[in-house]
């Protein structure tokens, strides 16, 4: 509102406002008519009054009046006003009311144009002061730039006229060409959701170095609802980016120390929740991290604990102060234990305290040690005496004013001679470890510490022997070191297998055999001096790829998680190669042997053996050709009652015959196939069926889905079983087959009515030429179950029956059931 003069009188129309002024008249009316009546009455100095309440034609009437009034003012909003004096109206063509008019709007033009103005200014200063660039851009794999804000410069190192329009380099051809997919696809998935979008990704900028940056947009939308153009705002966030990095790099780096350090470690907040233990506090509670996390003492310790551990953690919080503790704790086992522990206030940027930090060493070994020594020396001095070690304390010389145990065992000497000084601790120190133990001794004295230490002695024997001591320094009131005490152990023993140890490390080295390993990916991390010319054939070096075809069979055995061989022929060469994966370890080892000459010796035998099978065949043939004629001619000769009784023999042993060629046929294929899974059940019925017994009956108990492993000559196993009952049952009326358990191991058991087998014949009838007949059947049972492992016996009653009993053993069956 303007500042009117003093003593001026004033008309108020409506609800302008008050001017602002001192001692002056002013006159409050309601309206234009007692405006008029006020005016009519005396004349005022001023009028103010606001158009919108008494529109132009007030003003007009007012101007043409008798007396008008040196000022009109017209308020607007804010401290602007509209001020007409009437002694410029008059001249004025158009009217008054024109002259309102056009005084008002351009009034109004003119705020509009500084409003305008301040506004861009705003904007302006804004952009420049935002740290990113501000765009707008169409909706096109370049994203073509129709506005960029000046901080392009800093973020991309382009101005904005290189990207608007693409005039230099289009803003899509910066975002590296493996983020282009997803940016594209997040701003699509928002644009048609309505909604705005924020994307991380990597841009190349001018001078070809790489950033990140963040850009949040939006689509914009023209009259008719379709997309226009995408505006937003993009920022580096490279050092962002950097930073987290950076952390997470230092949270793995810092997980990994406390992880490692037999101590025990944790982090609390305020409320005493657990945020984070380390690896040996887990093992302490016999919790996983997880299950700590997030909870406090009280559900982690017992009750009595809890509260002790939580009244610390208070204390610390409160007095700001580190505290050192001595203190009990409960293991999961139930075993009581003691750990020193060091409890640490932890603060925020603000100072203020935030939470706890601690670490706790199990002490109970030391305090036990501790209390021993306080104890009487006498109520011990059984035990020292039958210790398996040496116990000592001695002065800073290494004088001995009290030593026990095993001393004669251990050094030859017995306690009384080191006591009186005839022998010297340190004269049967070994001369070559003379010098370090004198060393470790003096540095002990110094810093009146605790230590140990391995080294030789020189026993009385002269043999040397190895020792382990734990020495600790005991300190008088005046702070020096007053007696050395602690105890000797013989490690001799475990310094040979030591030894042992390394020799058999130098194994791989010394292998005549090629010894490689592996990792997981193919890499070849060692390899033994014996594989260098396997190397050499495949044409790497330690640190390359093992070949196409092993890296198959490596890959396939580390998936399946156990060992397994294959052979491998490199260059004319075969190799035997045996891969162990070593799962938690990431990696194989391959053990390889030349094979050639055996693989050439094997050729060999499998042609021997084809041209004997051949040969066998060939024999066979021709002999089986002849029996038959024989005994055709024999079966004439039988039928014209020529030959008698010696022609029965002929024809008896000629049908023997058949079967040993029989017999030649069945042993020649014998171990020739792999083994096979077979169904028991259905071997026994179509070796019955093949024999079709009249005068016996086949009783099966044996689950159709229960198979072995076994030669594919096993229904012959049966086929023979069966035969042995047709043929010396005598009587027999019913075989009957089933399954017994016997442990982890099964047996199918065939039984009979007949006679049965006399005990002193129970294994003859497996051996060769056995029995009635050829003697050939069981006897090639029996080979052909053992095969694949299993065992075949009779042990049935003479005069109840035969009872054969097959044992299968682990692995070497399978049903449904079991699976």
């Amino acid at each position: 509102m303007e500042t009117i003069q003093k003593g001026v009188s004033i008309l108020i129309v409506g609800k302008s406002p008050r001017p602002r002024t001192e001692e002056t008249q002013v006159t409050i009316v309601p309206g234009p008519d007692e405006a008029f009546a006020e005016l009519d009455r005396q004349r005022y100095e001023v009028v103010i009054a606001p158009i919108e309440e008494t529109g132009t034609d007030f003003f007009e009437q007012v101007l043409r009046s008798e007396t008008p009034p040196d000022l009109l003012i017209v308020p607007s909003e804010g401290d602007h006003s509209v001020v007409i004096e009437t002694r410029s109206v008059g001249g004025m063509a158009g009217g008054t009311g024109e002259m309102v008019r056009a005084a008002l709007e351009a009034h109004e033009r003119r705020r509009a144009g500084e409003a305008l103005k301040e506004r861009e200014r705003q904007l302006t200063t804004l952009m420049a002061n935002l740290p990113g660039m501000v765009y707008r851009c169409r909706l096109e794999p370049t994203y073509t730039m129709e506005f960029v804000s000046d901080g392009s410069k800093e973020v991309l190192g382009y101005a904005p006229e290189d990207l608007v329009m693409n005039r230099r380099v289009s803003y899509g051809d910066l975002i590296r060409e493996e983020d282009r997919d997803y940016v594209w696809e997040d701003i699509q998935s928002a644009v048609q959701r309505g909604t705005a979008f924020r994307v991380t990704y990597r841009v190349t900028t001018a001078d070809g170095s790489e950033r990140w940056v963040w850009e949040q947009g939006r689509g914009v939308l023209g009259p008719d609802g379709s997309l226009v153009a995408l505006e937003g705002f993009i920022t580096d966030i490279t050092a962002r980016v950097t930073a987290e990095e950076e952390l997470r790099w230092r949270e793995v780096v810092q997980k990994a120390i406390l992880d490692n350090i037999p101590d025990y470690a944790w982090l609390k907040d305020r409320d005493s929740r657990y945020i984070t233990v380390n690896r040996a506090f887990e093992e302490l509670v016999g919790k996983k991290r997880e299950e700590i996390v997030g909870r406090t003492d009280t559900e982690v310790w017992p009750a009595h604990l809890a509260e002790r551990y939580r009244e610390e953690d208070q204390e610390v919080m409160v007095s700001g102060a580190r505290r050192f503790l001595v203190e009990p704790l409960t293991r999961p086992d139930g075993l009581e234990a003691w750990v020193e522990t060091v409890k640490t206030p932890i603060t925020g940027p603000d100072g203020a305290v935030i939470g706890t930090t601690g670490i706790a060493r199990d002490v109970t070994t030391r305090m036990a040690m501790e209390d021993t020594l306080r104890r009487s020396e006498e109520k011990y001095r059984v035990f020292l005496e039958n210790f398996q070690g040496i116990a000592f304390r001695a002065k800073p010389d290494l004088s001995p004013a009290h030593i026990f145990g095993d001393v004669e065992g251990i050094t030859g000497y017995t306690p009384e001679i080191f006591l009186s000084g005839e022998a010297d601790w340190r004269e049967i120190v070994h001369p070559d470890d003379r010098e370090m133990f004198n060393a470790f001794v003096a540095d002990l004295i110094e810093r009146q510490g605790a230590g140990t230490l391995d080294f030789r002695i020189r026993k009385k024997d002269g043999s040397v022997g190895w020792i382990h001591e734990q020495i600790q320094t005991i300190q008088d009131p005046e702070g020096e070191t007053k007696i050395l005490q602690g105890s000797l152990y013989d490690i001799t023993a475990r310094k040979v297998a030591e030894e042992k140890a390394q020799d058999l490390a130098k194994f791989p080295e010394e292998s005549p055999e090629p010894i490689l390993r592996v990792r997981a990916d193919g890499t070849v991390l060692y390899a033994n001096p014996a594989s260098r010319p396997l190397m050499d054939l495949w044409g790497i070096r330690e640190g390359g790829m093992v070949p196409e075809d092993l890296w198959t069979f490596v890959r396939e055995t580390f998936t399946a998680g156990e060992g397994r061989r294959q052979d491998f022929q490199v260059d004319g060469a075969d190799y035997s190669i045996t891969c162990v994966p070593v799962l938690e370890g990431g990696y194989m080892n391959l053990y390889g042997t030349e094979i050639t000459e055996r693989k050439a010796m094997e050729t060999t035998v499998h042609e021997a053996n084809r041209k004997l099978n051949l040969l066998n065949s060939v024999l066979r043939h021709d002999l089986l050709n002849q029996l038959t004629v024989l005994q055709g001619y024999l079966e004439l000769a039988r039928q014209s009652g020529e030959g008698g009784e010696y022609l029965d023999q002929i024809v008896g042993a000629s049908e023997r015959i058949r079967r040993q060629v029989d017999f030649t046929r069945d042993y020649q294929e014998l171990g020739v196939k792999g083994p096979v899974w077979q169904g028991v059940r259905e071997e026994i019925e179509q070796a019955f069926a093949s024999l079709s017994p009249a005068d016996l009956a086949l009783k099966v108990e044996v689950p159709s889905d229960f198979e072995v492993l076994a030669d594919p000559l096993l229904e012959r196993v049966f086929y023979n079983l069966v035969d042995n009952s047709i043929r010396h049952g005598k009587g027999a009326k019913t075989a009957h087959v089933r399954l017994v358990p016997a442990g982890d191991e099964v047996m199918i058991v065939y039984e009979d009515d007949g006679v049965g087998i006399p005990e002193r014949q129970k294994e003859q009838v497996f051996r060769y030429g056995a029995g009635h007949g050829t003697g050939l059947g069981l006897f090639l049972s029996r080979e052909v179950l053992a095969l694949t492992g299993l065992t075949i016996t009779e042990t049935g009653r003479e005069g109840e029956g035969v009872r054969f009993e097959i044992k299968v053993p682990v692995g070497r069956f399978w049903s449904h059931e079991e699976a």
